[in-house]
């Protein structure tokens, strides 16, 4: 609980704080609009985020008012991305509003429990984190201590955080919905893993070539640094081809230096469907904004007609291009150091979020499903991945009957055509026709087989006669697990 005290004790303390001696004459503390170009924002960063100003005249609690401007400012210093700062002071007004609403007015009067049930309000982990930092900021400088735990929010129903392999299929199929230089600009956020703000800042000039190999110079948002990365030829070309369009467009030597443009219709509408119709579109040397991403992405998904394979519509955004990316990296096994690497993330706290996300969802297919090997045994078998190799090379291949899981470093398959021997082989409740109608094939075999005295025939088919049984006997015992656990 806060310690009793009055709103000029908590000025008393800010001024003998260490920060507070910095801030106490800076002009800004007194003033309602701070510009975040004064503030060391660039030109680009407020474009593209579509902020130029930080307002506090909203905030009805003097005290209140005075911490928030010391957060932010002390937010500015650490260097925190616009949108961070934007979303704190956000959080901070609304935290004046709430205790306006409910009588509140003094220092003394916020409390853990008050905090608790501001932040429940709304259940946001995003507004936890925020009132966390400034709890944080304002009990090391003295000026204010609360004790804080933070509470465990309900868990609501999850997001869908990446794009599902159906709804992957259907932007593929229809990406060219989009005018070329939109089209090129997600194609590339999706290969490379960016975030959106990575790929509007992208330079004009960030291609280069050292020997056979291309390279492109990115921005790593958290690490705060610039950094050429080896791509694909293909991705160069796909560079190459955006860069063209630029020079068409203004001019080989027009002083605009991103790669990617502002593009809108003047019109309130636009057939997509019809490329002819990119002549009607307007190109400005500008650096796009989130806001006008959103309206192409949101027109996207209506035109596509995007949907899961549930029929729900798919509300697509441009940061589930970053995630698929990283989930696609996680189910090839690819080491958490190179994906944090491609990602740009700073440490490897969110790699396990990608990988649980991959094993769950690969447990959840293979408990749905069953298998069983050549012994009859059940397993929910996941294959041992092999790192950098590609899941779907890998999981599984097609066969006359049931499905491969032999690896593909392993080279030529030696069992192409005896497929009931190998130890690789899986059976699902699918295959059950099929083995049954090729036991009783078998048995007519056998019998002739021993009518004409073929006895190395006899043992052959006899072996074959044996690992089919028991794929059955597994497959029973998998349909019986599967109705008890119905039941259960």
């Amino acid at each position: 609980m806060a310690s009793a005290f009055t709103s000029e004790t908590l000025h008393e303390r800010i001024a003998l704080s260490e920060l507070g001696k910095q801030w106490i004459n800076d002009p800004l503390m007194n003033q309602d609009v701070w510009s975040l170009l004064e503030l060391g924002y660039s030109q680009e960063e407020c474009r593209i985020n579509g902020h130029y100003h930080l307002y506090f005249h909203k905030f009805s609690l003097p005290w209140l008012k005075h911490l928030t401007q010391l957060t932010i400012k002390a937010s500015i210093r650490e260097r925190y991305s616009l949108g961070r700062i934007i979303h704190r002071l956000g959080c901070l007004n609304h935290l004046d509003r709430f205790l306006c609403n409910h009588g509140y007015t003094q220092p003394q009067s916020l409390t853990e429990a008050l905090l608790h049930q501001f932040i429940s309000e709304i259940n946001s982990g995003n507004r936890q984190n925020a009132i966390a930092y400034a709890l944080n900021l304002w009990k090391e400088e003295q000026w204010l201590e609360i004790s804080f735990i933070p509470i465990k929010l309900k868990q609501n129903s999850p997001k869908i955080e990446t794009i599902p392999e159906e709804v992957l299929y259907q932007i593929y199929e229809k990406f060219d919905l989009f005018p070329p230089t939109i089209e090129r600009l997600f194609r590339l956020q999706l290969v490379l893993g960016c975030r959106i703000g990575e790929i509007l800042t992208m330079p004009r000039h960030s291609l280069k070539q050292e020997g056979d190999k291309w390279l492109l110079l990115r921005w790593f948002e958290k690490r705060k640094h610039w950094r050429f990365v080896q791509i694909h030829p293909k991705v160069a070309e796909l560079v190459q081809e955006q860069q063209r369009f630029l020079d068409a467009q203004f001019g080989r030597d027009f002083e605009f230096d991103k790669l990617f443009c502002t593009v809108y219709s003047p019109q309130k509408s636009i057939p997509w469907a019809d490329r002819e119709l990119d002549t009607v579109l307007c190109y400005q040397p500008q650096t796009i904004t989130r806001l006008r991403i959103s309206t192409w992405l949101t027109n996207f998904r209506e035109v596509a007609d995007l949907k899961d394979k549930h029929g729900n519509r798919f509300k697509l955004t441009s940061h589930m291009f970053r995630r698929t990316k990283a989930s696609i990296m996680a189910h090839c096994e690819v080491e958490d150091e190179y994906i944090a690497a491609v990602l740009g993330h700073s440490s490897l706290d969110m790699l396990p979020h990608y990988r649980q996300r991959s094993l769950i969802r690969l447990e959840k297919e293979a408990n749905l499903k069953g298998y069983v090997d050549m012994y009859g045994r059940v397993t929910s078998f996941k294959p041992r991945k092999t790192r950098y190799e590609k899941l779907a090379n890998l999981l599984k291949v097609s066969t006359p009957l049931g499905e491969c899981h032999r690896p593909t470093m392993l080279g030529d398959c030696q069992h192409r055509y005896a497929c009931l021997s190998c130890p690789h082989h899986r059976v699902t409740p699918e295959d059950k026709s099929q083995l049954e109608a090729d036991l009783k094939r078998l048995q007519q075999d056998h019998y002739q087989a021993q009518k004409n005295g073929q006895s190395r025939r006899v043992t052959e088919i006899n072996n074959l006669l044996a690992l089919i049984q028991k794929r059955l006997d597994g497959l029973s015992e998998l349909q019986h697990l599967q109705e008890h656990k119905t039941n259960g």
